[in-house]
């Protein structure tokens, strides 16, 4: 059976679902992070994983496989990882910012705009042939709003009240008691030790304690929402749209709280004048899939 392997690599894990022609799933199967910012190798590692075990499965008649990958435009990441595929599987390989697969995704091929707010952030569109992104610039660069975003903010508020002196906010009693460490070498050890995806796993408590009314929380996450808010508003205005435009949401932070969404859709609607906002439950892999099967349906 002839088949496609759409894969979405971000930077806490990787997906990977094998379609047939007809779009109907075979096989799902995750790794670790596929950001190749992170890591290159470990990268590769997790995303070649992914497609030795579909193909263990399903067999060698992989047509194609089509990968959004966060981090891929940097560098020389997008020829690495296309090379190093195809020479490891022979097959027909493409990698494009994993943006690109989720606009495809929940938007099912439709113009529009799509933010993402996961482990990290990106605002992406497509009208009348025209593309513009904002944001996605990585965590050293941008990435605002998102779950490493959350995450730093409220770690400098621990550390702000150190330097200080001063008593420690309710804030900072519940992130370190999450994640239970507590001394100056720990805090240090957990930001530069660990992945970004790990630092970012403690944005729900960034997020729940503002649920619970924690101000300095609220702050943060309103913070985060308006940089989420500026950079969809920054590529609708780029592509010039003068009509109602669908605004998907992706990524966890957007999607899993209804604080962070509806602050998200107070912004917008404060700045566009018509629009609709579409939450669409579907794996990036499918726009991988849409994309690989109109390039294939093309020759």
């Amino acid at each position: 059976m002839e088949y496609v392997i759409g894969i979405d690599g971000g930077g806490t894990k990787t997906e990977a679902i094998a379609y047939d022609f007809q779009g109907n799933e075979l096989f799902r199967n995750y790794s670790e992070f596929g950001n190749l910012a992170v890591d290159k190798e470990k990268a590769l590692f997790n995303i070649e994983s992914t497609v030795d075990k579909s193909i263990k499965v399903l067999g060698s008649d992989c047509r194609y496989i089509y990968l959004g990958l966060a981090g891929v435009e940097s560098g020389n990441n997008k020829e690495f990882i296309e090379t190093s595929l195809k020479n490891r599987f022979n097959t027909k390989v493409k990698a494009v910012n994993d943006a690109d697969i989720a606009l495809s995704a929940v938007l099912e091929g439709k113009d529009g705009i799509l933010t993402i707010a996961g482990t990290g952030s990106i605002s992406y569109g497509v009208y009348k042939g025209i593309t513009a992104r904002a944001g996605g610039w990585g965590h050293l660069l941008g990435d605002e709003g998102s779950g490493y975003y959350i995450a730093i903010e409220a770690f400098k508020k621990v550390i702000e009240e150190r330097d200080l002196g001063i008593k420690e906010s309710l804030l900072s009693r519940q992130l370190l008691k999450g994640i239970n460490i507590w001394s100056d070498e720990d805090i240090k050890d957990f930001i530069y030790s660990n992945t970004k995806g790990k630092v970012a796993g403690v944005a729900p408590i960034v997020i729940e304690a503002a649920n619970n009314g924690e101000e300095n929380a609220i702050n943060i996450v309103k913070k985060s929402t308006n940089a989420l808010g500026d950079i969809t508003f920054k590529v609708y205005k780029r592509l010039g749209i003068e009509e109602d435009v669908n605004i998907g949401i992706k990524g966890s932070i957007l999607t899993k709280s209804k604080l962070v969404k509806g602050l998200f859709e107070d912004y917008i609607k404060e700045n566009i004048k018509g629009f609709r906002l579409v939450d669409n439950e579907i794996s990036p892999t499918k726009g991988a899939y849409y994309l690989a099967m109109k390039e294939l349906n093309s020759k």
